[in-house]
């Protein structure tokens, strides 16, 4: 889903291809087909970054993160995009998560040039639908095929429909997709969080459940493991978000990145 090439960065966003080039002291995007406002949508360049980072200052961990790493931001994906590799990325690891999504783009998405180089953009949902089971196993999806299959006819049929959840609360939205099987308590908020527009969101894992163990003790009463279970999410997610505010997702983002990063972790 990214490489890089001649000292320039590409991806796929939805059905376009975007370019990164390091020039004169900064980096210049380029959008294919042409969109100026490309990097603006993907990088959330219209979020008042200086009050959200004032919000979610709750506390001196999250003060000193944001000064480490202070072009840290939240992406704002493509819906279907962001579902599907969220499903893809259900207990495994990330060379793995970017082997299937390789694989579903070459199979199923649409072949463009750029560069001279190729790359295959992200199949819609109802180019995924109509694939077999089979076929979705092929990429290397394995157990997952069978969500990927009911996420694409949940989209595809119109029964998910990702702008009416976007006018949703957060919870009625996370409800719709907790609908479609395979997707659980983290995916459903990470396609909140990253294509819907709720900011509020604040999916956990096994580096942000070790992130609240270790340093928010006290922001939760009963003892966890890494692995939550759906109750425990449910509890500890809201007292997150109760905690941080309206741009909890934010605050997710840093301790997330911290906890990778000291554990010496790589992209």
């Amino acid at each position: 889903m990214q490489t890089l090439h001649g000292g320039s960065w590409y991806g796929i966003h939805g059905d376009s291809v975007v370019r990164f080039t390091e020039a004169d002291g900064g980096v210049e995007f380029t959008a294919f087909p042409e969109d100026k406002s490309c990097d603006k949508k993907i990088f959330r360049l219209s979020d008042d970054i200086r009050m959200i980072f004032s919000e979610i200052s709750r506390d001196p961990l999250i003060h000193r993160l944001i000064k480490a790493y202070p072009g840290l931001r939240l992406m704002r994906q493509e819906p279907h995009q962001c579902l599907f590799s969220f499903v893809c990325a259900s207990n495994t690891n990330i060379p793995m998560i970017r082997r299937m999504l390789h694989e579903l783009t070459r199979k199923f998405g649409r072949l463009v040039k750029v560069d001279g180089i190729q790359f295959f953009t992200f199949p819609s949902a109802a180019d995924i639908n109509r694939a077999s089971i089979d076929e979705l196993r092929a990429c290397g999806l394995g157990y997952r095929a069978k969500a990927i299959k009911a996420a694409a006819d949940a989209v595809a049929s119109g029964r998910l429909d990702f702008d009416a959840l976007k006018n949703k609360s957060y919870q009625e939205a996370k409800n719709e997709l907790l609908r479609v099987y395979g997707v659980g308590n983290k995916i459903a908020d990470c396609v909140l969080l990253f294509s819907l527009e709720k900011l509020d969101a604040f999916p956990i894992d096994v580096w942000i459940a070790r992130a609240l163990v270790d340093h928010y003790r006290w922001l939760h009463k009963k003892k966890f493991g890494n692995k939550v279970t759906c109750q425990q999410y449910e509890y500890l997610s809201s007292s997150a978000r109760d905690y941080f505010g309206r741009y909890a997702g934010y605050a997710q983002q840093y301790l997330y990145y911290y906890m990778r990063h000291t554990a010496g972790k790589k992209w």
